[in-house]
């Protein structure tokens, strides 16, 4: 039988024996829930009305960000203070230093390993620079592979972030964490925990993908079904910028060019379209050159550069973004 704990003066339970929970915050018993909204079937914002007359908006992704959980040193409180968590008027473009937040290794591994790609496929364009096709290839791979090993650890911090944000909300607006912390759950009606599942799956497929690609480019492995995973890796990716678009913008169409968040999801939608387009023409898709022969090659190696330079972009943007929402919270809770 799981274990139940309720939290005193707080609605709901606390479920620190499965991965069942409400959508949505826990909040004090006298806040009023006035709307809530979102992309149906998800609900990605919830308004409250609080016993002063004032107001407080919860929304998912802003909330993970700004609320979402600490490194364990940090949470075990061995850390005498909190470097990045000063929620003082320093232009959130201008702090990248909180290595205290789950938050910044995920947007900071994601950088890293996007520039992994941009190197691969850069340096696909220009195999005279190495020597050779078969050393610019070893050199591509090899970026492929780390740079997919670094997505797969940062999209699993992801699903840790959003498994693990705070939830639970006290009368004096701070958010409070919860009692134990989860490795992973299924919780698919939350539409914060699809995002970084399906991108997970998708990193799984291309990490298959580059495995063998470099294995087959060092004669240690065959080419198995490359040019599929890559698709099928590219249209996952696909399906979750998507849906982080819809989280961001709280709906399926919207337009929010002064939001951060809406543009990661942006940005990683064109990412996802260029690593779709650079894999089609390995599948011989009709209408399209081969990427056995000129233009094919070069629109695969095209593809997958903006598609990198894109999810550069997008991953960058979730520093600010960590920034904007810790000074939200901080001025909430204040």
């Amino acid at each position: 039988m799981a274990a139940l704990a309720v939290i005193t003066g707080v609605q709901g339970t606390v479920d620190i024996g499965t991965s069942r929970r409400e959508v949505g915050p826990r909040v004090p018993q006298d806040w009023e829930l006035t709307g809530s909204g979102g992309p149906r079937p998800f609900v990605t914002w919830r308004t409250y009305r609080l016993p002063d007359q004032s107001s407080y908006l919860w929304e998912s992704r802003h909330h993970r960000k700004g609320v979402g959980p600490r490194t364990y040193p940090d949470r075990l409180g061995l850390r005498t203070r909190a470097r990045g968590e000063d929620h003082s008027t320093k232009s959130p473009w201008l702090r990248f230093w909180a290595p205290h937040r789950l938050a910044w290794w995920i947007a900071t591994i994601f950088v890293v390993g996007s520039v992994c790609f941009v190197a691969g496929a850069a340096g696909s364009l220009v195999p005279g620079a190495f020597g050779g096709h078969h050393r610019m290839s070893l050199f591509a791979e090899t970026c492929y592979f780390v740079g997919a090993t670094l997505y797969t650890v940062s999209i699993y911090g992801q699903i840790l972030e959003t498994l693990n944000a705070d939830r639970a909300i006290g009368p004096d607006r701070r958010s409070h964490a919860p009692e134990r912390f989860r490795w992973f759950a299924f919780e698919l009606r939350h539409l914060e925990f699809l995002v970084p599942f399906v991108l997970f799956l998708g990193s799984l497929v291309f990490n298959y993908e580059t495995i063998f690609a470099l294995g087959s480019s060092l004669n240690w492995l065959p080419e198995l079904g490359l040019w599929t995973t890559s698709l099928l890796g590219a249209v996952l990716f696909l399906v979750s910028g998507f849906l982080q678009f819809i989280e961001a913008g709280h709906g399926y169409v919207s337009f929010d060019p002064r939001n951060v968040s809406w543009w990661v999801g942006v940005l990683f939608v064109i990412g996802s379209v260029g690593f779709v387009i650079g894999a089609l023409p390995g599948l011989g898709t009709p209408g399209l050159p081969t990427s056995e022969s000129y233009p094919g090659a070069l629109i695969v190696k095209i593809g997958f550069l903006v598609g990198g330079v894109a999810y550069l972009a997008g991953s960058y943007l979730m520093l600010p973004e960590l920034f904007t929402q810790l000074r939200e919270h901080g001025r909430k809770a204040s």
